[in-house]
């Protein structure tokens, strides 16, 4: 019997520029975690994300992330007066495959997407939703 929780994670959508954005930010932090917050809507088709914006990480370690508050809170506001909303966070792993961490999944926050895109395949980003089994991984689309 499936778990009815798994079924119900959201796709991720991304527009064009966010994927470009991801490749963007994943080549500039190298060789630390690049992070950055993902902004859209929640729709029927699900997780659907205009853009990313970036957010300092200030993690100590080069293995890690840790996005900085101050930062998260103004763009919080920023995207609620454009109309878009957090649906998640995206970060980059330079070293290690796109799935996460026992770290990123300690730090899961639910509802929202946790996108990761890794070096050794930096077209194609991979996600993961909080279900009460853990993390499962998302349908990923580029729409065009």
């Amino acid at each position: 019997m499936s778990d009815p929780l798994r079924l119900r994670a959201p796709d991720l959508l991304l527009y064009p520029a966010a994927q470009a954005e991801c490749v963007r930010l994943l080549s500039t932090a190298h060789p630390r975690e690049a992070c950055a917050l993902l902004l859209g809507a929640r729709s029927t088709r699900g997780h659907e994300v205009e853009r990313l914006a970036e957010v300092r990480n200030i993690s100590d370690g080069e293995g890690a992330f840790e996005l900085d508050p101050l930062t998260w809170r103004s763009i919080e506001l920023e995207a609620r007066a454009e109309g878009l909303e957090v649906v998640g966070v995206w970060h980059s792993h330079p070293r290690t495959p796109a799935a996460p961490s026992p770290r990123d999944r300690n730090r899961a926050q639910p509802g929202w997407s946790h996108a990761i895109t890794s070096a050794a395949d930096p077209n194609r980003t991979r996600s993961y939703y909080p279900s009460e089994g853990g993390l499962v991984e998302q349908r990923v689309t580029t729409l065009p």
